[in-house]
């Protein structure tokens, strides 16, 4: 709003230098009007329409607006300040909506010594992918989001993963973790999981086939059981990856 208010004080300001307040005034609303409608659509083309007005309109007035009165700093200002209008029209039409990650579908998302990395809508080659190269050092955590649904793989697929998932993770009690054996507290193996590493049992864990037969259902939106069954509840969180 400030940068709006300075560009219409300016182009008001060279606007009078030039012609007289009624024209100035015209100047400066038929530019916020043109720019405006242009960034609140704020396409690729909108860009090329910003363009094309910043000096069709000059051009306009001298060779086919017979008799009509423009000044150049004026109209360039009233441009700037229409078009930030309009973007902030958009912004404030746009809040609430869902994220671009959410309405592109499935976003993947995984950890390289502690900095995350993004791909939206992957297939599931490029998700098994990201799976097959967790190696409980350096890569230690892979999270598939689909809106609500997620699902979490954690650990070494040479050794252990132990997998989360949800369809809702508002609701701590649908939290889900599926089981790769017997679940014996003295048996117990460490798992990175994501910036930590913790004891867990054996048997909360599974092996890379297991996880990706998982990770496949939940991306077609279906889900499996564990070899074992599965633990479900918000006892799972206890258990859940600390996010780097």
């Amino acid at each position: 709003m400030v940068l709006i208010a300075f560009t219409i004080a300016v182009a008001l300001f060279f606007g009078l230098q030039q012609l007289t307040f009624p024209v100035v005034l015209a100047n400066v609303l038929l530019g916020i009007a043109v720019a405006g409608l242009l960034g609140f659509l704020g396409s690729g083309w909108a860009m090329v329409g910003l363009a094309v007005a910043f000096f069709g309109g000059p051009l306009a007035t001298k060779f086919l607006l017979v008799g009509a009165q423009l000044s150049i700093p004026t109209w360039f200002m009233a441009l700037i300040a229409g078009w930030t209008l309009g973007a902030l029209a958009r912004r404030y039409v746009d809040r609430g909506l869902p994220g671009r990650d959410q309405l592109s579908g499935p976003a993947l998302q995984w950890w390289i010594r502690g900095r995350r990395y993004v791909q939206n809508a992957p297939t599931a080659t490029q998700v098994e992918a990201k799976i097959r190269a967790l190696d409980g050092r350096e890569r230690t955590l892979v999270i598939v989001t689909d809106r609500d649904r997620q699902i979490n793989i954690c650990g070494d697929a040479r050794r252990d993963l132990i997998v989360f998932r949800t369809e809702d993770v508002t609701d701590d009690e649908r939290w889900e973790l599926p089981l790769g054996g017997k679940v014996d507290e003295s048996d117990v193996v460490e798992i990175a999981m994501g910036n930590v590493f913790a004891p867990v049992a054996r048997g909360l864990t599974l092996n890379v086939g297991s996880a990706l037969k998982i990770v496949e259902a939940f991306l077609s939106n279906k889900r499996v059981e564990g070899i074992a069954g599965t633990w479900r509840g918000g006892d799972v969180l206890t258990v859940r990856p600390s996010l780097p």
